[in-house]
């Protein structure tokens, strides 16, 4: 784990300083990703896959979908992961964990064990110390997360074909899954967050849905054809206000254009070139965490 005084504060200056030293080359590494003719392109489709994984799928849409849930789930991997004689996965460990890292609240923390709980999606565990009430990760939370990185894993096998391929053979490997979500939380432990060096980003990313949305949208660019405000409501299930609200946010910061009626769905909405470019710094900087992921797991398992 990383020390709570290397939390990076978003205002630049030292902070970004020791984060570009805590993830050496990544920035080098978007930088390259970005600059192939093709990016665009493989940008767009990864937006595409990723919205259409949770399009419909209660699960992932109300349970994994903002970015406190996202990094929540993590914790909780990383936890289940712990050496056998490790605390391991319990309700106090995670509260301590998320609230350290400004996550969510030790209530919200509750409220989402319960839920998977409910969805079965952890379960409780035997443990020799009797005091200590034990969780893990069932199979249906890690197919769930497995489906997702082999979304991620499949477009970086299209421009890392070396690190892709490796990582899409070893997902059902536990020891390389400790490491690669282990290297997946790294910044995060350190306090970074998307909205650090993707400013754009905050405006999706803390809103229920909100990444969804700003992936779907981006993902239309290749057809040009707007999303109607009731396609995003009933696409992510969430509310047509909280979409409106979202889309409202978006439009003053010059981040996406509302358009007329699209026949009986309603206004549309379509991204705009701020937008574009956002998502494709995302897009960069999680294929170049995949890759840095990948690697860590290889390295865990001595791995070729």
């Amino acid at each position: 784990m990383f020390a709570r005084d290397s939390a990076i504060d978003p205002s630049g200056g030292d902070d970004k300083a020791r984060f570009d030293a805590l993830m050496p080359g990544e920035v080098q590494e978007r930088a390259r990703l970005r600059a192939r003719p093709d990016f665009h392109w493989v940008a767009r489709q990864a937006a595409i896959n990723l919205s259409d994984a949770y399009r419909g799928n209660l699960l992932l849409t109300r349970l994994l979908n903002d970015r406190g849930r996202f990094v929540l789930a993590l914790l909780i991997l990383d936890l289940h992961f712990d050496q056998p004689d490790a605390p391991g996965l319990t309700t106090g460990r995670l509260k301590a964990e998320a609230v350290a890292l400004d996550v969510c609240s030790p209530g919200r923390v509750g409220a989402i064990l319960a839920a998977f709980r409910v969805f079965g999606l952890i379960a409780p565990a035997p443990d020799a110390d009797g005091r200590r009430r034990r969780l893990v990760v069932t199979e249906r939370l890690m197919s769930i997360h497995r489906e997702r990185w082999r979304t991620m894993l499949n477009t970086l096998a299209l421009v890392v074909p070396e690190d892709g391929e490796r990582g899409l053979r070893h997902l059902d490997n536990p020891d390389f899954l400790a490491a690669f979500v282990r290297a997946l939380l790294k910044p995060l432990r350190a306090g970074w967050r998307p909205a650090f060096d993707i400013p754009a980003i905050g405006q999706f990313a803390d809103r229920d849905g909100g990444l969804l949305i700003a992936l779907a949208l981006f993902g239309t660019g290749l057809n040009g054809q707007p999303l109607s405000i009731s396609q995003l409501a009933r696409s992510f299930r969430i509310s047509r206000s909280h979409v409106v609200g979202i889309v409202q946010d978006a439009a003053e910061a010059g981040l996406v254009r509302r358009v007329g009626e699209q026949g009986t769905r309603g206004p549309g909405v379509l991204p705009q070139p701020a937008l574009t470019e956002a998502m494709e710094h995302f897009v960069a900087m999680a294929l170049v965490r995949q890759m840095t992921a990948v690697r860590a797991g290889l390295a865990a398992i001595d791995a070729p």
